[in-house]
């Protein structure tokens, strides 16, 4: 037998844990004949933690785009003879 083991992470404000497990639960009924689906840990994020966790986990980025550098071209004087 083979063991396949699944980090599942759900990132969202209100999410009721109980739900989740059960929709995990329903979505791996028919695969094996043993399942085990657990909650494991609940972490607070903050805006940064969110934006580290997106960028490095699901590969996009949160941040606030920052503004273009405009090239300001430098406007030479010629002196009147």
């Amino acid at each position: 037998m083979k063991k396949f083991s699944f980090v599942v992470d759900v990132v969202g404000n209100g999410s009721d844990v109980a739900e989740i497990l059960s929709d995990i639960q329903s979505a791996v009924k028919s695969h094996g004949e043993y399942r085990c689906v657990d909650h494991v840990e609940t972490a607070d994020l903050s805006d940064q933690g969110l934006k580290v966790w997106a960028k490095r986990k699901i590969g996009i980025s949160l941040a606030t785009p920052k503004a273009k550098k405009v090239k300001v071209e430098k406007q030479t004087e010629t002196a009147a003879s």
